[in-house]
């Protein structure tokens, strides 16, 4: 479940931010805001700021500001509504409000990342960059290290602007501008409600020029690893920027005229608001398959159910899912159980290299696999095991990393050798691109790697079908691209979020953490003209934007079926099954009424096509509860 960005999964790990501050002097010291009133009178740093002009050369402790002199930033003399943070042509370590500037990294929790103040000696805070427009801005540099840390290395800089006692209030304005030029970074509001450091923010691109962003309060959500909190803008600390990347990876930002506005509203409508325009749908001369193994996969894979976010995440320490759920499961009418695991955390030991290496499995994976493999006999739904894992193993330039995933097969398909169960499936290795650690493998180093696991597990399992599925995150236009395997006994799988933008909404590792009530099918009614109507932003990444403009098209029955036309118009060809084991709708900030209509129209689909589904984000309660407009869109009672 992934797109350029989910774009990690649901499952995202809580980082512990211990802040290593260079360098934060602040407080009252008799700094003046380079800030004047409309009419010219000095302006005082508070939340009841009216409109401002930017101006430059009065940067110094009480001077005051000229109101069209060139040099801060944009048009000299530009009236802009809002308060000016810094614009940093003093150079030093203090915001033009109160408050004091700082830097971190993750060394504190194991990591050996660096970040410096470009002019600044060593664990010091200084604005030497080059400006936008002006002679100065904040640049840094960073490069990342992983040490020991279990989550991605981290650096990040901030102004300190007030603290959980004297916090300070920003309520009387509407968002954050600021102009940047550099890596990806993600613009936090960090405020006293939030006590785990899951901020509130907005994630940015890189980008190689100046650019200017106007970011809406309303767009900025929390990543979701942490407590759910309020964002209380009258409870405000810090104003940050969190950096974060692959370990080995350096780079650079610069930031300017960083300044929290009154309005970010455009001048004019940023989206139009069109009739309803879905597809005709495309047709298709036949859906017949006369390979048996559309016959097992219609009996066994259907009316499935993943466990998510546990098994994948972490090594098993208990079962805090078992027989009883599995029960519940059956009892609320699904059939088939897809388990993800991440089989390489169960590696003990290895020996050897190339060739001879070996490896050692811990008992605890047969213990968690055997236990599933009884329960979900007992009660009557099939059982897939699902090699699902985020980077830990794999890596296409480390051949013996590769090696050990394959070794894992052979050992997984020995134990269950002797297993008569017609319903226990093997699945390769989910969305390539979040289990191989470095570069994501082609397709074609994918499928070469795909053959020696099925080769491995053929050496000890004859019988037992497999799962496979393609690179771009299972992507159907991936997987009608290629031919199938060599071996006869494979299954085809393929992930469908698509329309994304209304099945993520509220997805902070989407991007789309502020997205909400994005309706389904497109309604007009509901629709608006500027893009924070529903949480989004001129800021965002372009194919989320697109994404949105198309809506009117793409939110419909049509559009979903004529891309799953394309996948099962490639198993007919082919005369293999093909599967949708993962799909469903984030319930974050989307409307119940609007993923009922999603589900019925995506399991109508499925049906039409013959196609077997299991549904991703889980939906049943811990009591058993599925609740009935999802019981009757999914049609879990026929």
């Amino acid at each position: 479940m992934k797109r350029p960005s989910c774009l990690a999964h649901a499952c995202l790990i809580t980082p512990v931010l211990c802040l290593v501050t260079f360098a934060c002097t602040g407080g009252t010291d008799g700094k003046s805001p380079i800030l004047t009133e409309q009419g010219g009178a000095p302006a005082m740093a508070s939340g009841g700021q009216s409109g401002v002009t930017i101006a430059a050369g009065a940067n110094s402790a009480g001077a005051s500001a000229v109101a069209g002199n060139a040099g801060s930033g944009g048009v000299a003399g530009q009236m802009l509504d809002g308060l000016l943070i810094d614009d940093f042509e003093d150079g030093d370590d203090l915001p033009l409000i109160p408050g004091g500037w700082y830097g971190y990294t993750d060394k504190d929790n194991g990591g050996l990342s660096t970040l410096s103040f470009t002019g600044a000696a060593d664990g010091a805070v200084a604005m030497n960059g080059l400006g936008f427009q002006s002679q100065k801005s904040l640049e840094v540099s960073f490069t990342f290290a992983k040490g020991t840390l279990t989550i991605d290395p981290y650096v990040g800089f901030g102004a300190a602007i007030g603290s959980d006692a004297a916090p300070y209030d920003l309520t009387n304005y509407a968002g954050i501008s600021y102009t940047y030029q550099g890596g990806a970074h993600r613009v936090q509001v960090q405020v006293s409600d939030v006590t785990d450091y899951d901020d509130f923010g907005m994630s940015l691109p890189a980008s190689s020029t100046w650019k200017t962003v106007t970011l809406p309060f309303q767009t900025f959500a929390q990543e979701g690893w942490g407590a759910k909190a309020s964002f209380d803008l009258s409870h405000v600390k810090n104003i940050a920027f969190a950096i974060k990347g692959a370990p080995g990876a350096s780079a650079g930002l610069k930031i300017d005229n960083l300044l929290v506005t009154r309005s970010t509203e455009p001048a004019t409508p940023d989206m139009t608001i069109r009739a309803a325009a879905p597809p005709a749908d495309v047709t298709l001369d036949s859906i017949a398959i006369d390979n048996p193994l559309q016959a097992r996969a219609m009996q066994y894979l259907t009316r499935g159910y993943n466990i998510t976010n546990w098994l994948e995440e972490d090594r098993f320490t208990g079962f805090t899912y078992d027989e009883a759920f599995v029960e519940k499961l059956s009892a609320a009418g699904f059939r088939s159980l897809r388990l993800p695991i991440d089989l390489d955390l169960y590696i003990d030991s290895t020996t050897g290299t190339g060739s001879s290496l070996a490896i050692t499995v811990s008992d605890d994976l047969w213990q968690i696999l055997d236990a599933f493999d009884t329960w979900t006999h007992a009660h009557g739904l099939s059982l897939t095991i699902d090699y699902h894992q985020y980077g830990t193993l794999p890596d296409v330039a480390d051949p013996d990393s590769v090696q050990k995933a394959v070794l894992l097969w052979g050992q997984v398909a020995a134990h269950f050798s002797n297993s008569p169960r017609e319903d226990l499936f093997f699945e390769l290795m989910n969305e390539p691109e979040l289990s191989f650690g470095g570069t994501d493998p082609t397709q074609a180093e994918w499928g070469a790697i795909a053959e020696r696991m099925v080769a491995e597990i053929r050496a000890q399992d004859s019988t037992h079908s497999i799962i496979f599925g393609d690179v771009q995150w299972y992507g159907i236009d991936q997987l009608v691209s290629r031919n199938p395997l060599s071996d006869a006994n494979v299954i085809y799988a393929f992930h469908d979020y698509e329309p994304f933008i209304f099945t993520h909404q509220g997805a902070s590792w989407a991007n789309l953490g502020a997205a909400h009530d994005l309706p389904y099918p497109y309604d007009a009614t509901r629709w608006s003209q500027y893009y924070a109507g529903l949480g989004f932003n001129a800021s965002m990444e372009s194919w989320l934007l697109d994404s949105l403009k198309s809506y009117y098209r793409d939110g419909s029955r049509a559009a979903l079926r004529n891309h799953i036309v394309s996948a099962k118009r490639w198993a007919v060809a082919h005369n293999v099954p093909v599967i949708c084991n993962e799909f469903g709708a984030y319930d974050a900030t989307s409307q119940v009424a609007d993923r009922a209509r999603y589900y019925s129209d995506i399991v109508g689909v499925f049906e039409e096509l013959q196609i077997p589904w299991q549904q991703w984000f889980m939906i049943m309660s811990a009591d058993g509860t599925v609740i009935p407009e999802y019981r009757q869109a999914l049609r879990l009672d026929e």
